[in-house]
């Protein structure tokens, strides 16, 4: 039999190699961008900081405990505020670290690790927390599950592998602007050393190491709060290529509940008013389809076109007497926005018809619904499930791995 495929870390990227003897690969340091071409970012040091050029290594600068330099950009060149500003001279990019190895903050949230500044081009500065992945699941398991007790703790590891195999198979997945992965719900939402808990710090120790591979590749560990009674074949919700890990399976418990059921998002109402569907949503579709809201004129009417194997709309007409739009997937939860501007909570619903131009949904599940269902998994975890059976479940065909 031969020896599956065996990762090797190198650099920002992780590089999958047959050979003859599987040997484990470091824990790799992680580069996640927390900033992203903002117009000034503040930092700050507990023990206070030392610069470097990012590029020579040359130490430039520094400054005391207490302190805080905001950061701007202007014509490629960083610029500091404060004391260290007459000291330093023009840089595009400064490695910032605590002077004790403690923490950096920026923008006032606290991280381990070290940091990158960069000058974007064009205007900005992004700020890139480089970090071990370890610790920088730290920071990301506790706010994508939320406070969780004790009997829950099946979940909170499964969350953990989870996220963890999301990063090691994203790792150089946004390498053109300088890291890894963003710090929100473009990649996970990471909050640094101050959003720690302690149930999911020993969730990320227990499983140190531990990812989802499929023939000997990481998976795709798409993740999701509630998946209203069964879960999404990826290529049902996104626009991605099928895999045999992230088939629709049932989410049906054997009393018959489904076990997403406790969730507060299980089933949910949303409705538009004709003012509403020709105000927010109208002004997405017109971003969308890259033209201005009086062109489409009026949405009078919404129609289910189709629907997926798991019964998830496909595909949504919006109609109206110059306008005759069709979307899918997720486009359709970026297009029905409510007055807040927050997507729709799942495409799993049904239309009600209304009436002078409205519109009523009736749903099911929150999320893209693919892969792990996270309230299933704390129900599960709560009836004495294990992690391995949770995994199982959600990622059928998968293999629990270690890498280091």
């Amino acid at each position: 039999m031969p020896i599956p495929p065996v990762p090797v870390l190198m650099g920002l990227a992780v590089v999958w190699a047959s050979g003859s003897v599987a040997r484990p690969a470091a824990e790799p340091l992680i580069r996640v961008g927390v900033r992203v071409a903002e117009p000034v970012v503040r930092i700050a040091a507990e023990s206070g900081a030392v610069l470097f050029d990012a590029g020579t290594g040359e130490e430039i600068g520094g400054f005391e405990p207490g302190e805080t330099v905001e950061v701007r950009a202007d014509g490629g060149a960083l610029l500091l505020s404060g004391t260290v500003a007459p000291r330093l001279r023009s840089v595009s990019t400064i490695r910032l670290e605590d002077r004790n190895g403690r923490s950096v903050e920026i923008d006032g949230t606290a991280y381990r690790g070290r940091f990158e500044l960069l000058a974007v081009p064009g205007g900005g500065v992004t700020a890139v927390n480089i970090v071990h992945l370890e610790d920088y699941l730290l920071g990301v398991v506790p706010l994508e599950i939320g406070p969780r007790t004790p009997e829950e703790a099946a979940a909170v590891s499964a969350q953990a592998v989870a996220a963890r195999t999301y990063a090691v198979a994203h790792l150089g997945g946004h390498a053109e602007i300088g890291f890894d992965l963003y710090g929100s719900v473009a990649d996970q939402v990471y909050g640094g050393r101050d959003a720690e808990r302690p149930e999911a710090s020993e969730a990320v120790r227990s499983t140190a190491g531990r990812i989802l591979t499929h023939g000997g590749l990481p998976i795709r560990a798409y993740y999701h709060s509630t998946c209203g009674g069964r879960t999404a074949g990826v290529d049902e919700v996104m626009d991605r290529s099928p895999a045999p890990y992230l088939r629709s399976v049932s989410d049906r418990a054997p009393d018959g509940t489904d076990w997403c059921s406790i969730s507060p998002r299980y089933r949910w109402t949303q409705e538009w008013t004709a003012e509403e569907l020709n105000g927010v949503v109208r002004d997405e579709l017109a971003r969308m389809f890259a033209t201005e809201p009086a062109q489409l004129g009026r949405i009078d009417d919404l129609e289910v076109i189709d629907h997926t194997a798991s019964g998830r709309v496909h595909s949504l007409a919006f109609r109206g007497p110059a306008a005759d739009l069709i979307l899918d997937r997720l486009d359709i939860r970026f297009a029905l926005r409510d007055d807040a501007g927050r997507i729709l909570g799942s495409t799993d619903f049904e239309l009600i018809p209304g009436g002078a131009g409205s519109a009523r949904l009736t749903g099911r599940g929150f999320g893209h619904g693919a892969g792990m269902c996270q309230w299933g998994a704390i129900a599960r975890a709560r009836a004495g499930q294990s992690v391995e059976q949770i995994l199982g479940t959600y990622y059928p065909g998968a293999a629990l791995s270690r890498i280091y």
